[in-house]
């Protein structure tokens, strides 16, 4: 994924991430999201945002369908915030050269609670 935050590498497949956005915001794709050179090019915040979340929760070890649900089903503000605590947390690690896996995997586990508590 490449957005105005940097390059993010991510172990879900390209398709994945793309057929999600594609089901659930048909009009975002060459808008504002595009595929370039094997990645997602996104112009736009808030379709980054909404794939960090899946993201997220697919590392939290959701479903497919249940990454979705909590993708689509967040207010804005919701989905705002937690991709900025998580980016603001992920920059600081990686500014003090720790090991960043640990905040991934634990606002993985966020997502995954998260999803827990929404119908």
């Amino acid at each position: 994924m490449v957005a105005q935050e940097g390059r993010f590498e991510v172990g879900v497949p390209l398709e994945e991430v793309s057929d999600f956005l594609k089901k659930l915001w048909p009009w975002e794709f060459g808008k504002h999201v595009e595929v370039s050179d094997g990645a997602l090019v996104f112009r736009d915040r808030l379709p980054f945002e909404r794939a960090l979340v899946y993201l997220l929760a697919r590392r939290g070890r959701l479903p497919r369908a249940d990454a979705e649900i909590l993708a689509a089903s967040l207010r804005l503000h919701e989905v705002s915030l937690l991709a900025d605590a998580f980016l603001y947390r992920l920059w600081l690690c990686k500014s003090e050269g720790g090991n960043c896996r640990r905040i991934v995997d634990a606002f993985a586990r966020i997502a995954k609670t998260y999803r827990g508590v929404l119908p």
